[in-house]
């Protein structure tokens, strides 16, 4: 676990880099929802119509579908950050739009404290995931432009490492947050709703 966290620390900028990319468009999605261009309904229909089968599913079935559905993005997001690290910052600039439009089109049907109830229980495991993912993909992306310089980078090294770090630490805590928002966030937002 220390050479995993290591890693971590040593990719704090790129880690960074992602975080702000992800609130700047977090506020963009949030600002383009409040000038009321339908978008925001929008979406939510499309949601709803793309994944409205789940409701179908077992809550087992519901919390391994989160789960490798967030698996496989962050594990993508790390991987294909090779090509000088495009996908995850277009990975992290639409997620952060999308729960932007989405975030204020529930809150003005359900108000903020549902928002923060249906979100904050497994988010604060599964965004920091999501981000250190994007992070390493940038790291690794950079990793390849430099050497694309001429300048010499272990790519093999970079790889290994993040995927070490998925394995051994992003994995299970997505797991863990897929846990929770299968079983523990319908009971917060149900307390919350009354």
């Amino acid at each position: 676990m220390d050479r995993e966290l290591k890693y971590i620390r040593s990719s704090w900028k790129f880690v960074l880099i992602v975080t702000g990319i992800f609130i700047f468009s977090l506020i963009a999605g949030l600002l383009v929802s409040l000038k009321d261009l339908g978008l925001s309904e929008n979406y939510l229909e499309i949601l709803k119509n793309s994944f409205g089968w789940i409701k179908t599913l077992s809550p087992i079935e519901i919390m391994l579908f989160i789960f490798l559905n967030n698996a496989v993005k962050s594990l993508f997001s790390i991987v294909l950050g090779a090509g000088l690290g495009i996908i995850p910052i277009i990975f992290i600039g639409g997620n952060g739009i999308i729960i932007g439009l989405i975030v204020n089109e529930v809150s003005k049907e359900q108000g903020v404290i549902f928002v923060l109830a249906a979100l904050l229980p497994h988010g604060i495991i599964e965004v920091p995931m999501v981000l250190i993912s994007a992070g390493l993909g940038l790291r690794l992306g950079y990793s390849m432009y430099i050497s694309m310089k001429g300048e010499k980078r272990d790519m093999r090294y970079e790889l290994t490492e993040s995927l070490h770090v998925f394995m051994k630490i992003i994995m299970p805590l997505l797991f863990v947050a897929a846990i929770i928002e299968t079983f523990v966030t319908p009971l917060v937002v149900l307390w919350v709703s009354g």
